[in-house]
């Protein structure tokens, strides 16, 4: 056992932190296994709507009592960004059907939603009270770094730049990780 500032936070007893897989590569195995063996479980929540958060949050607790972190991209999208346009859609599913006929494949239904709106996905992380909340691609707003203090939710943020560490640790983020270039997946940049 390790025992420093950052694990005596994350209430785990190795200083390894799983990354949090995201796009549907997470699993509830996986993140328990991680915290049950002493290290922080991390699950990518990023592509999930609040629904969906609140059951993975509560199928790991049935997995495990040891700490965990659930994942989201801080959005600094325009929010009519989530909204569809039927006609582009409808030409995009024209002008890749030749593709699919060549390869013997229907064309695929669009899901009703791509992507959920950032403030819903806190809403419902905050109703979950996983022991840590990380982020990439940003700063999450003051408000919900005060709510996640008063629930008792560490917040770690990813950096990668000393700027962006500052930014966080100017914020009040509690962690930092500094992901370099070596950092397996995409850098989670969020400053020019």
């Amino acid at each position: 056992m390790t025992i420093t500032e950052a694990t005596r936070r994350l209430g785990i007893r190795h200083p390894i932190v799983q990354g949090p897989f995201g796009g549907g590569l997470s699993s509830v195995a996986l993140t328990a296994t991680v915290s049950e063996h002493g290290g922080l479980g991390s699950y990518g929540a990023q592509t999930m709507s609040p629904e969906q958060i609140v059951g993975i949050a509560a199928d790991i607790r049935a997995r495990t009592d040891r700490p965990f972190a659930l994942n989201l991209w801080v959005s600094d999208h325009d929010p009519g960004g989530f909204d569809r346009d039927p006609a582009q859609l409808a030409a995009l599913r024209e002008l890749f059907a030749p593709y699919f006929a060549e390869l013997g494949l229907e064309v695929p239904e669009l899901p009703e939603r791509a992507f959920h709106p950032f403030e819903q996905q806190v809403e419902a992380l905050l109703e979950a009270r996983p022991h840590v909340f990380s982020f990439v691609f940003g700063v999450p707003r003051p408000a919900i770094l005060e709510a996640c203090r008063q629930r008792g939710i560490v917040t770690l943020g990813a950096a990668t730049s000393i700027a962006e560490a500052r930014a966080l640790d100017e914020a009040g983020v509690e962690l930092v990780v500094a992901s370099g270039s070596e950092a397996g997946g995409h850098r989670p940049s969020f400053l020019a």
